[in-house]
């Protein structure tokens, strides 16, 4: 009895070894899983939040990117300092001040490079504690909207009647008005048509430098000279739509609807809209007349005979489709093209080139001073819309 009770005894003992050793399997069991559960959360909320900074400096780094093409695409270098600006205005002056900005809890950094005409923006973005960076860059590229600049002053598809007075300024070369019809100075002792004087020391390397040589008068009231090209065929048999081809490389309807214009505007509101318009390609639908002291292609108002100043000039192409009559003292930097009949009653500026599909006529009390500028012609380019170039977009 007493061996029976000593082995249940045993037994018993065993039992309870074994139940120690189960509870103590089951807590470390229970504590690995909790540990491991604990790990997974922890890493799922590593990684949580990891992506949530790369998606915050991939979209900081998207906005800087959308924000520098925006600001590039008015123009890139609006303090004329030849110098890409930087595309943050941060004191709302219109010029761009700062390469860096806060884009929502995070941050971007942009940077600009000249690439053969392109414009190369690469925009890194940050992370609100800067752990995760993300770059994003394009190109920008820009539409020519003049693809062919007129090499003359004025340009006249038809007659070219001046009644009132007018001088014709070419420092460049010696040829002043092409006109498929015939041309009239008039009477007026103040018409006149001005070329580059061959006396001059600087000849003809002043040429090469607009509005520096000094010019004689060619033509007057008296004798047209060899400068004037008048009753030329190949111009006079052009159709309007054609004639704007030949500059603008497509017909008005294509033009118009094209993107390249970044103005329209009709003949009720053409004054005030045009007044003080830089750098931008204007469209007028309709016959309009200007009376204001309209200043078109300068960032400050032309008074009178006075011409913009260099450091002001931003030229603008300004396309009138139908008849146009110039009153009071409009003045025009960059091309204006009239694809009807244009008529000149008050005091008219033109630095750059006009050009007229129809004919041109000033009466006796009005005044034109027109001056080719190729300088003006090509800073014309800065008028036209940039873009960002399809299949230049890149993701680092």
């Amino acid at each position: 009895m007493y061996s029976a009770q000593r082995n249940f005894a045993s037994l018993t003992g065993q039992r309870g070894v074994a139940t120690l050793i189960f509870s103590v399997l089951i807590l470390a069991l229970t504590a690995i899983v909790t540990l491991t559960t604990f790990e997974f959360v922890r890493q799922e909320q590593v990684l949580s939040n990891n992506d949530g900074r790369s998606r915050q400096a991939f979209e900081a780094a998207e906005a800087g990117l959308a924000e520098a093409l925006a600001y590039l695409g008015k123009g890139p270098d609006r303090d004329d300092n030849q110098v890409i600006d930087p595309v943050f205005d941060t004191d709302n002056d219109g010029l761009g001040d700062s390469n860096t900005a806060a884009i929502g809890s995070g941050s971007v950094e942009v940077a600009t490079a000249d690439n053969g005409g392109q414009i190369v923006v690469t925009a890194t973005g940050f992370s609100d504690d800067w752990s995760a960076t993300h770059v994003v860059s394009q190109r920008l590229g820009v539409t020519d909207p003049l693809p062919n600049d007129p090499s003359n002053p004025m340009i006249a598809k038809g007659t070219v009647i001046i009644n009132g007075s007018a001088t014709v300024h070419n420092q460049e070369g010696h040829s002043t008005i092409w006109s498929g019809g015939e041309v009239d100075l008039g009477s007026n002792n103040a018409t006149a048509t001005e070329v580059p004087d061959m006396g001059d020391a600087g000849y003809p390397l002043c040429m090469d430098t607009p509005m520096t040589c000094t010019t004689i008068s060619s033509s007057n009231k008296l004798s047209v000279g060899l400068d004037v090209l008048e009753n030329d065929t190949s111009l006079g048999n052009l159709t309007p739509s054609e004639m704007f081809q030949n500059f603008f490389g497509m017909t008005p309807d294509a033009y118009r609807n094209s993107g390249l214009v970044t103005l329209e505007s009709s003949p009720d509101s053409a004054n005030d809209d045009v007044q003080l318009a830089t750098h931008e390609v204007i469209w007028v639908d309709g016959d309009v007349t200007f009376t204001n002291n309209t200043s078109v292609g300068c960032t400050v108002s032309v008074n009178g005979n006075n011409l913009c100043s260099p450091a002001d000039t931003e030229p603008s192409i300004l396309i009138i489709d139908g008849n146009a009559s110039f009153e009071g003292t409009p003045n025009f930097h960059g091309l204006v093209f009239v694809t009807g009949n244009a008529s000149i009653t008050g005091n008219m500026s033109v630095v750059g080139s006009i050009v007229i599909a129809g004919d041109l006529s000033s009466d006796a009390g009005g005044s034109m001073d027109v001056f080719y500028n190729s300088d003006v012609l090509a800073d014309l380019i800065n008028a036209g819309n940039r873009f960002g170039v399809a299949g230049t977009w890149k993701d680092f």
